[in-house]
């Protein structure tokens, strides 16, 4: 068989076997070189095809991700271009509002921020769904996790978690209630799964000087009214008796209230587990449940009419 050399030029610098950039390739007789020059020729147009392809996706995939990063930077800058809009909105609007009852109806219960008249603003707890809505809530109960056995600084600054159990502090309560008419809803539940509910047409307590003194008639409900007894009365404390009984009633039957001599409520008494230890101890509301019945939650809420 007569044996040729083909001397084929390529363009790497690694050169098999000779220092001068050159390939020596054996090639047989002619009959048998048609075939390999034309399988050495697809794999050359092969490999450029899918350098070519590959070039063009990339390319392609480059283009795409950055029109769709750049669309989505767009939208979140108009995203937060209103969000600042709105917040500015909110702010100004902030101004108008005075209780809970100047927000939208179909606003969520939350806690939101306030501005009563003739006052600083402060954050509420805002029901939204019960009996319309509007109502700015003053007092809950619902765990027993937090101490209501406490003085008067406490009661007239406020105290709890807005979302959680708290009382709002008689001093806010002063001031929302002297901004116009104000109507009162108390929710009471028991631990069989009860439910009942004072409203009252009228509900207003003065300063401080005045010892938070409370004015509230025009029941209605479901849970016999508990609070005309409580009516004219002052806010007696641990520490601050008010009341008409010889002795404390915040200290004989633990809590803080409008007692008199002593009460038919205390819906800030001490927390048990359906029976109180002694009568009149507790969460009460008399004339629904009796004086020796505790109460498992309470929601006092006020709304501007």
């Amino acid at each position: 068989m007569l044996v040729r050399h083909l001397i084929v030029l390529t363009d790497s610098s690694v050169c098999f076997g000779n220092p001068d950039g050159t390939y020596i390739a054996p090639l047989i007789d002619d009959p048998q070189r048609a075939p390999l020059g034309a399988l050495l020729n697809t794999s050359d147009i092969s490999q450029s095809i899918l350098k070519s392809f590959g070039k063009q996706l990339n390319e392609k995939v480059d283009k795409l991700i950055k029109q769709k990063f750049g669309d989505i930077h767009h939208r979140i800058q108009e995203l937060e271009g209103k969000c600042k809009t709105l917040e500015t909105d909110c702010i100004k609007k902030s101004k108008d509002i005075r209780d809970c009852s100047d927000f939208p109806k179909d606003s969520r219960s939350d806690i939101y921020k306030i501005k009563p008249n003739q006052s600083d603003s402060f954050d509420v707890y805002c029901e939204m769904t019960i009996d319309h809505g509007g109502w700015t809530v003053i007092q809950r109960r619902e765990s027993g996790d937090l101490d209501f056995y406490l003085g008067w600084a406490k009661y007239k600054t406020g105290f709890g978690q807005l979302n959680r159990e708290f009382w709002l502090g008689n001093d806010k309560i002063h001031i929302l209630t002297s901004q116009g008419r104000y109507e009162l809803r108390i929710d009471l539940h028991d631990f069989d799964n009860n439910q009942a509910y004072a409203k009252y047409q009228h509900f207003y307590i003065s300063n401080e000087t005045s010892k938070y003194k409370i004015n509230v008639y025009g029941y209605s409900g479901s849970a016999t009214d508990c609070l005309d007894y409580s009516n004219n009365g002052r806010f007696t404390t641990l520490d601050r008796d008010n009341d008409d009984a010889k002795d404390n009633c915040a200290r004989r039957h633990p809590g803080a209230w409008w007692y008199k001599d002593c009460m038919h409520s205390n819906l800030n008494g001490h927390y048990y587990i359906k029976t109180p230890v002694g009568s009149w101890n507790g969460i009460i509301w008399y004339h629904w449940k009796g004086a020796n019945h505790s109460l498992k939650a309470t929601a006092i809420m006020i709304r501007r009419l």
